[in-house]
Protein backbone atom coordinates (compact mmCIF):
# COMPACT_ATOMS: atom_id res chain seq x y z
CA UNK A 1 0.00 0.00 0.00
CA UNK A 2 2.84 2.41 0.82
CA UNK A 3 4.46 1.65 -2.55
CA UNK A 4 1.18 2.48 -4.28
CA UNK A 5 0.88 5.81 -2.45
CA UNK A 6 4.50 6.69 -3.33
CA UNK A 7 3.89 5.86 -6.98
CA UNK A 8 0.68 7.91 -7.02
CA UNK A 9 2.53 10.81 -5.38
CA UNK A 10 5.29 10.62 -8.01
CA UNK A 11 2.75 10.41 -10.85
CA UNK A 12 0.81 13.40 -9.47
CA UNK A 13 4.02 15.46 -9.23
CA UNK A 14 4.96 14.57 -12.80
CA UNK A 15 1.46 15.52 -14.01
CA UNK A 16 1.65 18.81 -12.09
CA UNK A 17 5.02 19.68 -13.64
CA UNK A 18 3.79 18.76 -17.12
CA UNK A 19 0.64 20.86 -16.74
CA UNK A 20 2.66 23.84 -15.45
CA UNK A 21 4.99 23.50 -18.44
CA UNK A 22 2.03 23.45 -20.84
CA UNK A 23 0.44 26.50 -19.19
CA UNK A 24 3.74 28.37 -19.29
CA UNK A 25 4.23 27.49 -22.97
CA UNK A 26 0.72 28.69 -23.83
CA UNK A 27 0.97 31.89 -21.78
CA UNK A 28 4.64 32.58 -22.55
CA UNK A 29 3.80 35.12 -25.24
CA UNK A 30 1.58 37.03 -22.82
CA UNK A 31 4.11 37.41 -20.03
CA UNK A 32 5.21 40.96 -19.24
CA UNK A 33 7.64 42.60 -16.88
CA UNK A 34 6.22 44.71 -14.11
CA UNK A 35 8.55 47.38 -12.81
CA UNK A 36 12.01 48.15 -14.15
CA UNK A 37 13.87 45.67 -16.32
CA UNK A 38 17.62 45.68 -15.78
CA UNK A 39 20.27 44.41 -18.14
CA UNK A 40 22.76 42.03 -16.64
CA UNK A 41 25.06 41.27 -19.56
CA UNK A 42 27.28 44.34 -19.35
CA UNK A 43 31.03 44.11 -18.95
CA UNK A 44 32.22 45.73 -15.71
CA UNK A 45 35.73 45.92 -17.17
CA UNK A 46 34.52 47.99 -20.14
CA UNK A 47 34.73 51.78 -20.37
CA UNK A 48 31.34 51.88 -22.15
CA UNK A 49 28.39 53.19 -20.15
CA UNK A 50 25.53 50.70 -20.65
CA UNK A 51 22.36 52.66 -21.37
CA UNK A 52 19.00 52.63 -23.11
CA UNK A 53 18.29 55.57 -25.38
CA UNK A 54 14.75 56.88 -24.96
CA UNK A 55 12.99 58.04 -28.12
CA UNK A 56 10.90 61.21 -27.97
CA UNK A 57 7.19 60.96 -28.90
CA UNK A 58 7.98 61.48 -32.61
CA UNK A 59 10.23 58.38 -32.53
CA UNK A 60 13.49 60.30 -32.89
CA UNK A 61 16.25 60.08 -30.29
CA UNK A 62 16.75 63.85 -30.27
CA UNK A 63 14.36 66.71 -29.71
CA UNK A 64 14.68 70.37 -30.64
CA UNK A 65 12.29 73.27 -30.83
CA UNK A 66 14.95 75.69 -32.06
CA UNK A 67 16.24 73.98 -35.19
CA UNK A 68 14.70 75.40 -38.37
CA UNK A 69 11.95 73.17 -39.74
CA UNK A 70 13.62 73.24 -43.16
CA UNK A 71 16.58 71.22 -41.82
CA UNK A 72 15.86 67.63 -42.68
CA UNK A 73 16.49 64.75 -40.39
CA UNK A 74 18.97 62.34 -41.94
CA UNK A 75 20.03 59.08 -40.38
CA UNK A 76 20.36 58.48 -36.67
CA UNK A 77 21.81 55.36 -35.17
CA UNK A 78 23.21 54.00 -31.91
CA UNK A 79 26.37 51.98 -32.58
CA UNK A 80 28.12 50.48 -29.54
CA UNK A 81 28.97 53.59 -27.45
CA UNK A 82 28.09 56.35 -29.93
CA UNK A 83 24.86 57.92 -31.17
CA UNK A 84 25.22 59.31 -34.69
CA UNK A 85 22.86 62.08 -35.82
CA UNK A 86 22.87 63.38 -39.38
CA UNK A 87 21.12 66.69 -40.13
CA UNK A 88 20.87 67.76 -43.75
CA UNK A 89 20.98 71.44 -44.73
CA UNK A 90 19.00 71.99 -47.96
CA UNK A 91 19.69 75.15 -50.02
CA UNK A 92 16.45 76.70 -48.78
CA UNK A 93 17.85 77.28 -45.26
CA UNK A 94 20.78 79.50 -46.24
CA UNK A 95 21.35 81.99 -43.45
CA UNK A 96 24.43 84.14 -42.98
CA UNK A 97 23.56 85.29 -39.45
CA UNK A 98 24.63 83.50 -36.26
CA UNK A 99 21.92 81.53 -34.46
CA UNK A 100 21.61 79.71 -31.14
CA UNK A 101 20.19 76.18 -31.17
CA UNK A 102 19.40 73.56 -28.53
CA UNK A 103 18.88 69.80 -28.79
CA UNK A 104 18.00 67.28 -26.08
CA UNK A 105 18.63 63.55 -25.77
CA UNK A 106 17.24 61.25 -23.08
CA UNK A 107 18.78 58.03 -21.75
CA UNK A 108 17.85 55.50 -19.07
CA UNK A 109 20.13 53.72 -16.61
CA UNK A 110 19.22 50.06 -17.23
CA UNK A 111 21.75 48.67 -14.74
CA UNK A 112 21.45 47.73 -11.07
CA UNK A 113 24.14 50.32 -10.26
CA UNK A 114 23.65 53.99 -9.43
CA UNK A 115 25.51 56.29 -11.82
CA UNK A 116 27.38 59.09 -10.06
CA UNK A 117 29.65 62.04 -10.87
CA UNK A 118 27.93 62.72 -14.21
CA UNK A 119 29.64 65.10 -16.60
CA UNK A 120 29.00 66.26 -20.15
CA UNK A 121 31.22 68.15 -22.53
CA UNK A 122 31.09 69.13 -26.17
CA UNK A 123 33.80 69.87 -28.72
CA UNK A 124 33.81 71.18 -32.27
CA UNK A 125 35.23 68.53 -34.61
CA UNK A 126 34.88 70.55 -37.81
CA UNK A 127 32.87 73.31 -39.43
CA UNK A 128 31.68 76.75 -38.54
CA UNK A 129 30.27 76.30 -35.05
CA UNK A 130 31.30 79.29 -32.95
CA UNK A 131 30.49 77.56 -29.65
CA UNK A 132 29.16 74.24 -28.34
CA UNK A 133 28.26 73.07 -24.83
CA UNK A 134 26.52 70.13 -23.16
CA UNK A 135 24.84 69.72 -19.78
CA UNK A 136 23.14 66.91 -17.86
CA UNK A 137 19.83 67.14 -16.01
CA UNK A 138 21.25 64.97 -13.20
CA UNK A 139 24.73 64.16 -11.91
CA UNK A 140 23.39 61.01 -10.21
CA UNK A 141 21.05 58.53 -11.89
CA UNK A 142 19.50 55.65 -9.96
CA UNK A 143 18.76 52.28 -11.59
CA UNK A 144 15.83 52.76 -13.95
CA UNK A 145 16.20 56.55 -13.79
CA UNK A 146 16.42 58.92 -16.75
CA UNK A 147 18.74 61.79 -17.56
CA UNK A 148 18.41 64.43 -20.25
CA UNK A 149 21.49 65.64 -22.12
CA UNK A 150 21.13 69.17 -23.47
CA UNK A 151 23.38 70.24 -26.34
CA UNK A 152 23.54 73.95 -27.13
CA UNK A 153 25.45 75.45 -30.00
CA UNK A 154 25.90 78.67 -31.91
CA UNK A 155 26.43 78.58 -35.63
CA UNK A 156 25.19 79.94 -38.90
CA UNK A 157 23.43 77.66 -41.33
CA UNK A 158 25.91 77.68 -44.18
CA UNK A 159 24.75 75.27 -46.87
CA UNK A 160 28.29 74.61 -48.10
CA UNK A 161 29.95 73.63 -44.81
CA UNK A 162 30.24 70.22 -43.18
CA UNK A 163 29.85 70.78 -39.43
CA UNK A 164 30.50 68.16 -36.79
CA UNK A 165 30.41 68.26 -32.99
CA UNK A 166 30.96 65.53 -30.40
CA UNK A 167 29.33 65.30 -27.00
CA UNK A 168 31.02 63.15 -24.38
CA UNK A 169 28.95 61.97 -21.41
CA UNK A 170 30.54 60.18 -18.47
CA UNK A 171 29.27 58.63 -15.27
CA UNK A 172 31.00 56.55 -12.62
CA UNK A 173 29.39 53.13 -12.36
CA UNK A 174 30.63 50.38 -10.03
CA UNK A 175 33.63 52.52 -9.10
CA UNK A 176 34.82 53.14 -12.67
CA UNK A 177 34.26 56.08 -15.06
CA UNK A 178 32.32 55.02 -18.17
CA UNK A 179 31.44 56.94 -21.32
CA UNK A 180 29.22 57.30 -24.33
CA UNK A 181 29.27 59.80 -27.18
CA UNK A 182 26.88 61.72 -29.39
CA UNK A 183 28.22 62.77 -32.81
CA UNK A 184 26.17 65.42 -34.56
CA UNK A 185 26.82 66.17 -38.23
CA UNK A 186 25.18 69.03 -40.12
CA UNK A 187 25.91 68.67 -43.81
CA UNK A 188 24.84 70.06 -47.18
CA UNK A 189 22.09 68.25 -49.04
Amino acid sequence: MIKLIKRLFIILNILLLLSLGVVYAIQGNNLGILGIAHITGYDLNSDILPLYPVPWPDGSYFNSTTLPAALTHGEEDWIVDTFYLDIIKPPSVANNGMNNFTMTFQITNPTVYTWTAGQAGAVIVSGIYSSVSATLSAATVNPGGNVIITFSFRTKIDITSYDEARITVSYTMAGKPRYFYIDIVMRPA
